[in-house]
């Protein structure tokens, strides 16, 4: 072991763990741990024993291909993940977030268990009122999301204010999702993401500007999520998501089931971009650039941070083949535990109603869709989703012709006039 005392005052620990494995040597678990001003703590771990490649066979290596993506211009400022004010991890590993002293495991494991993304139904075309008692695989009229079917026990749910698009193919989804400071209910999340996903329905007809498919089986997200019996506090933290059964029993965030297999030194999952990176209210705007994208070649899908990419999921997670996607969405959630049996103050976005406008309430810019050479295109995403419309909701604003992309307006406060 050995440790250095940097100017700051700060310890960084670089460790050498070996074990024996089948008779042979294994190197090099840990090589150092970083501890970030928020509280995290990161190790660098090697990058074959991270938990999605750490049961691979001896001799097996991943071959990373990295996607070209055309020059763009954010509409802000890049910011570092706040643990990156300490260094970053050598080649060779990955940064891996331990989990948090704070964090409430069986609260977090419940609700992640029961919470799937989405399971749309084909039904109207713009604004919805979920019903809580429609049985999921049954259409009913007005409805584009199964309430039931994201029930969070006891008697939680997940609210949902977002605009999808349906204009398939698709092999991905890139934007600019904002970073705002959120007071989150600890049984409680809140989060700003985006998504892409696909069917298996042989029925369904991917036709422009078409209703969703009845089941999206394959999904992937990537977002920023404040989730404090998950991470321990209500800070805005980096989040990947994928399901490959339409979140029936498999709801796979971050490392997860062992399916995303992370490449980058430079972002760790779990990990807040910190209070400067925090948008303020009729003021500075600040963010981060997502994206999701299918390798042109390969069957990987890719997530990528302010244009980076950080890791992929394997084609071998998925249970059936994931070609392309049909479907994205770009919105935000809010998980509702119902504290005291009333609807939750917990906000999503900047707890501003998106009629506020984008300068204060929570905004997703500069969406664009990729297509199926791996281009960036223009996507129009306008319609909505809004499981319960007077407490949050969305609104798109368009194409931006100064910076390029579909903005979309989302949000809300929360409160006990959600139920009225």
């Amino acid at each position: 072991m050995e440790a250095v005392r940097l100017a700051s005052g700060l310890t960084v620990i670089t460790i050498l763990l070996v074990a024996a494995a089948g008779g042979r040597g294994a190197c090099a678990f840990v090589h150092r741990t970083i501890e970030s001003d928020d509280g995290d703590v990161i190790d660098c771990v090697d990058i074959y024993q991270q938990p999605a490649l750490k049961h691979a066979p001896p001799g097996s290596r991943v071959i990373i291909h990295q996607q070209a993506k055309p020059e763009t211009v954010s509409a802000w400022k890049p910011h570092h993940q706040t643990w990156r004010k300490h260094g970053s991890c050598p080649a060779g590993t990955v940064p891996i977030r331990r989990e948090s002293s704070n964090a409430n495991p069986q609260v977090a494991e419940r609700i992640r268990r029961s919470s799937p993304f989405g399971r749309p139904t084909a039904g109207s075309t713009n604004r919805f009122n979920l019903s809580s008692t429609t049985p999921f695989g049954r259409r009913a009229a007005g409805t584009l999301f199964n309430q039931s079917a994201m029930a969070a026990p006891p008697g939680g749910k997940v609210e949902v204010a977002a605009a999808y698009a349906t204009n398939a193919p698709y092999l991905g989804a890139r934007a600019d999702v904002p970073c705002w400071k959120v007071d989150v209910h600890p049984n409680d999340f809140s989060m700003s993401y985006i998504l892409v996903g696909t069917t298996l329905d042989a029925n369904y007809r991917p036709i422009p500007g078409s209703d969703p498919p009845a089941h999206l089986t394959n999904q992937i997200a990537v977002g920023l999520v404040a989730w404090p019996s998950l991470f321990g506090d209500s800070l805005s933290r980096l989040f990947v998501y994928y399901t490959n059964d339409g979140g029936v029993a498999n709801n796979c965030f971050n490392l997860d089931c062992g399916g995303f297999h992370v490449t980058s030194t430079e972002f760790a999952l779990g990990s807040s971009f910190g209070a400067s990176s925090n948008s303020q209210i009729g003021g500075d705007l600040y963010g981060v650039t997502l994206g999701i994208h299918r390798d042109v070649a390969g069957m990987r899908w890719w997530v990528s941070v302010n244009d980076q990419d950080i890791g992929y999921y394997p084609e071998t997670v998925f249970d059936t083949r994931f070609t392309d996607a049909c479907y994205v969405e770009l919105g935000g959630r809010v998980m509702d535990s119902r504290p005291g049996g009333a609807h939750t103050t917990t906000p999503m976005g900047s707890g501003i109603p998106p009629c506020a406008g984008p300068r204060f309430a929570a905004t997703i810019m500069r969406y664009n869709g990729v297509n199926s050479g791996g281009s960036l295109f223009p996507d129009d995403a306008s319609k909505t989703i809004a499981t319960t419309p007077s407490c949050y909701a969305a609104n798109p604003v368009g194409f931006d012709t100064s910076r390029g992309g579909f903005d979309v307006v989302f949000g809300g406060p929360g409160g006990i006039h959600c139920d009225q």
